[in-house]
């Protein structure tokens, strides 16, 4: 599943209790159940229109079109929140017995619908139906927080892309709510359940992911096969006709044999508990000691498929951290002024956000960048053109 993720990275970016609970034994108390009704149901897109929603939720025109697309989706989105209503939720992943061969169409799935609800949030605004939009926003962020739990750390990432989206939402229309509203919907977004995080994730999928290898690779007879089993090492984001090629050179650093893959997959087991253990580390302390970790595997072929990754991970779960703390602070200057950030820190560097006001609303920056290179800002209202 690490290798997965520098794949699944192009389509973004808690507790330990939580993410570890035990399936519900009341299928109607599944979360998941009540969202594969709604997928089940979400309109069909062509590639360019599904690109084109989840680039212009917030700006498309609220015009007959936003409304028809809505309106295919209201059982999918009441799908939705009944799901959202829900604690428990088990998508049933088992790495330990697909590896990086599961599929995770759900994940796809839960990014469409979330869209689709932060449109229709946006419409319920602006028909003054404001506590209907808040609902939107408030469900839809609990099936991120439900998509993160299906135990990968694609999911995770996937949640944080939602919550993002979440917060843009609330943010653009937050001038419109009065102080009351703003209260309750803080206590609302605090009553969310958490989802899982990069060390959780890492723990129950991906190290799941290296029993699969070694046993997969126990039942490989020859060469020709090895390679072919071992195709998805060559799969690179953007690169496809070097496959064969890589996964060749990947095979021979391994000795060219099964058994040689084997003893560098199980070289690697002990990080996934010292990785794990230092991911809630500081960004920056973390970087520090996962890289005099993997020194200790520079010649390891396997730490370095599935490893690299993770650190793409931390910084993600920083940022996400990030524009939790924005919205939090931006909910606090809107009830209690400008004065209010002074008790909301940067995570990033501990001092205040950067605050610019602008008609309409303000903005607050954070020091953290994005994976762009740009600031990671929170603006609230929307910009006078």
């Amino acid at each position: 599943m690490l290798r997965a993720l520098s794949l699944a990275m192009t389509i973004l970016v808690m507790p330990v209790e939580h993410a570890l609970a035990d399936p519900p034994s009341d299928p109607n108390g599944n979360a998941a159940l009540k969202y594969w009704r709604g997928f089940a149901s979400v309109p069909k897109f062509s590639d360019a229109e599904a690109q084109k929603l989840h680039t212009d939720f917030l700006t498309m025109p609220l015009d007959a079109h936003a409304k028809a697309i809505v309106a295919k989706a209201e059982y999918a989105l009441k799908m939705m929140h009944y799901g959202a209503a829900l604690r428990n939720c088990d998508w049933g992943i088992d790495c330990g017995e697909e590896g990086v061969e599961a599929l995770l169409p759900q994940l796809h799935a839960a990014r469409t619908l979330s869209t689709l609800a932060f449109l229709r949030a946006r419409l319920r605004f602006d028909e003054g139906r404001q506590d209907e939009a808040i609902d939107d926003v408030v469900a839809a962020l609990a099936m991120g927080r439900h998509a993160s739990l299906d135990g990968t750390l694609v999911g995770v990432l996937v949640g944080y892309a939602i919550e993002a989206r979440a917060n843009e939402t609330l943010a653009l229309h937050l001038p419109k709510l009065d102080a009351k509203t703003i209260k309750d919907l803080r206590a609302r977004l605090g009553a969310v359940p958490p989802g899982a995080r990069p060390a959780v994730a890492l723990r129950i999928c991906e190290e799941r992911t290296i029993e699969w290898l070694v046993r997969k690779l126990k039942g490989v007879k020859d060469k020709e096969s090895l390679l072919k089993f071992l195709s998805f090492v060559g799969v690179t984001e953007g690169k496809g006709g070097d496959v064969d090629e890589k996964t060749s050179k990947f095979v021979e650093e391994c000795g060219g044999t099964a058994e040689g893959v084997i003893k560098f997959a199980e070289a690697t087991r002990p990080c996934y508990a010292i990785v794990a253990q230092k991911m809630e580390l500081p960004l920056d302390q973390f970087e520090k000691e996962y890289d005099a970790e993997s020194k200790k595997y520079a010649d390891n072929p396997v730490f370095k498929m599935f490893f690299p990754a993770i650190v793409k991970c931390r910084v993600q779960q920083a940022r996400a951290d990030i524009r939790r703390a924005l919205l939090v602070a931006a909910l606090a200057v809107q009830v209690d002024g400008r004065d209010a950030l002074k008790n909301h820190p940067d995570p990033a560097v501990g001092g205040p956000f950067d605050y610019a006001a602008f008609d309409g609303g303000f903005e607050l920056r954070s020091k953290m960048k994005q994976q762009d290179g740009k600031a990671l800002i929170l603006t609230v209202g929307r910009r006078e053109k």
